[in-house]
């Protein structure tokens, strides 16, 4: 959404259409996709997503992605995962989009054992199907935004994102 006030924010893309909120997936349901004016123009579609470094050539980029709240409480997310992984920050990522497979590395994490946790882990990611995972995802209350940047064919953008506390089943690995 580049409406919203963070570092992602742009009220215009940089072909000169008015940005607003699309909503990429609803109840499990894609909707929406992001839109250059000439993507639109191919497939169908709203323009407003075109985004470049300085005088470079605009691409389809995001701005401020995010999940919705969901209604668990993070204390409630932990008795529901039992034992597993809780991960903090974000070291970067990347998604094939002609397998659905990602790769996300965090800054560190606990374990999580008996719904409670316990000591803290370093170099841990995390690997899986990205349909999989957004069809098992449980999440908590409340959202924050953190700033970054977008890298596509040798250009950086601004970008925020977000997500509340998400329990998900996945495979969590370490070095």
């Amino acid at each position: 959404d580049p409406s919203i006030l963070e570092f992602g924010f742009c009220p215009f893309d940089d072909e000169g259409v008015k940005s607003r909120k699309k909503v990429i997936i609803k109840d499990g349901v894609l909707e929406n996709f992001l839109h250059s004016r000439e993507t639109a123009a191919k497939v169908g579609g709203t323009p407003g997503n075109a985004r470049s470094q300085g005088v470079a050539e605009p691409l389809v980029r995001m701005s401020n992605t995010y999940l919705d709240e969901g209604d668990w409480s993070f204390e409630e997310l932990l008795r529901e995962a039992g034992n597993g992984v809780y991960l903090v920050g974000s070291r970067g990522g990347e998604t094939n989009p002609a397998t659905g497979y990602f790769h996300f590395s965090a800054q560190y994490g606990y374990l999580i054992e008996n719904g409670e946790i316990a000591e803290m882990i370093r170099d841990v990611s995390l690997s899986g199907n990205t349909l999989e995972i957004l069809n098992s995802i449980k999440l908590g209350k409340e959202i924050k935004f953190d700033p970054g940047f977008c890298g596509k064919e040798g250009q950086l953008v601004p970008v925020s994102d977000a997500a509340p506390f998400s329990l998900v089943k996945a495979v969590v690995g370490g070095a």
